[in-house]
């Protein structure tokens, strides 16, 4: 049985000011001699984001109590826990549920609070669940052509919705070391303009830009640079590629739309680009069938707000996964390996879509990839959350 209940914080005055925010249920008393599991929701309570984080909370509590409402022997109690405006009160927030028996949180709304609860739950063993969380680091670590996930605990049900030729940018300075690089508009100068800045937010230069490839490929040449990314279609690429083949400039041909589809279709062997090519690819998620989204939130009583859709879908993740660690656990501390064990089985249709996780604790299918041409074939070599 689900119970809910009002804000965990961690001094008298935090709680004074939660309890007034709209945000706390009824407790049940008849619940009496059931074990307790506490799923914590950690959201700021005040600050421009309050609004959201009561979207969160409504949503998490509607597919906890579904999901998990009658698990024998158990009452599952959901708890607002204030993650502070700047993710200040994180840290104490979680601290105190590990304590108790909280078996998973789901939240994370600001970037340092997400970070600042990671570790402390992750040493616990506690499930951790961000609807809103698209940082790349907090799951693949800090190296984008190494990916290493730095806490086995962490999964987030978000995705992010930055374009694929971005976080191409990012990868090329950070993971190839491309500090300075060229951009030829193909005829996508939305994507040009995506690319060139994120390079800029990067730390590189774009030392040359551009629509005509030849005179693109001459400067980049001239400034040393060392990868030409091409905005637009195959064409496109094909030129540039061809470009760089004659000028003998050894650098790396990159692209988004321009790179999509399988190397063979450019036809003939010199409208095909070289092995070394690296593309990026939009995150996709699988469709399904007769998910709710659509009336969500009226099922909840809810505004769904920026992040209620995957924060149901985190809560549903969480409360499935407790319907089956919780029955054979003795407590709630020794319930929490077997929990993140069957996290990572889960494949459901959620509210967002088909949600599945991948190795890193991301939505399958969810994540920028990031391949590179070898032997003619597309080889994936990193992703970006």
């Amino acid at each position: 049985m689900t119970r809910r209940a009002g804000w965990a914080a961690p001094t008298a005055v935090a709680a004074l000011l939660l309890s007034s925010c709209g945000m706390v249920g009824a407790l049940g008393d008849d619940d009496a001699g059931a074990q307790t599991a506490t799923v914590g929701v950690l959201v700021p309570a005040s600050g421009w984001q309050q609004a959201d984080g009561e979207a969160v909370l409504a949503a998490v509590r509607a597919a906890v109590e579904e999901t998990a409402g009658d698990v024998g022997g158990w009452t599952v109690e959901v708890v607002a826990v204030d993650e502070g405006e700047k993710g200040e009160a994180a840290a104490d927030a979680v601290t105190e549920l590990v304590d108790g028996d909280a078996v998973a949180v789901i939240g994370g709304l600001t970037t340092p609070g997400v970070r600042a609860a990671q570790p402390v739950l992750d040493d616990e063993d506690v499930l951790f669940v961000s609807p809103a969380d698209v940082v790349p680091e907090h799951t693949l670590g800090a190296d984008p052509t190494a990916p290493l996930r730095p806490y086995r605990s962490y999964f987030r049900t978000a995705v992010g919705e930055e374009p694929p030729a971005a976080a191409l940018a990012r990868y090329a300075v950070s993971g190839l070391g491309a500090e300075a690089v060229a951009v030829v508009d193909g005829g996508d100068p939305a994507e040009a303009r995506a690319f060139s800045a994120a390079v800029d937010d990067a730390g590189g230069t774009v030392v040359a830009s551009g629509a005509d490839a030849a005179t693109v490929v001459a400067k980049a040449e001239t400034e040393g640079a060392t990868a030409v990314f091409v905005a637009g279609d195959h064409e496109g690429a094909a030129t540039v590629d061809r470009q760089l083949r004659a000028s003998g400039l050894e650098a790396t041909l990159l692209g988004a739309t321009a790179l999509s589809g399988d190397p063979d279709d450019g036809g003939d062997d010199e409208d095909r680009p070289r092995d070394g090519a690296v593309r990026a690819q939009p995150a996709q998620l699988d469709a399904t069938a007769g998910v709710r989204s659509g009336r969500l939130a009226e099922d909840i009583g809810a505004a769904l707000g920026e992040f209620g859709a995957a924060a149901y879908d985190a809560g549903t993740a969480v409360g499935t996964v407790l319907a089956r660690c919780l029955p054979p656990a003795s407590s709630a501390s020794s319930a929490r390996r077997g929990c993140l064990g069957e996290m990572s089985q889960l494949d459901f249709a959620g509210a967002t879509g088909e949600v599945a996780f991948d190795e890193f604790g991301d939505r399958s299918g969810g994540s920028v990839r990031f391949s590179v041409l070898r032997d003619g074939a597309w080889q994936v070599v990193g992703v970006d959350g």
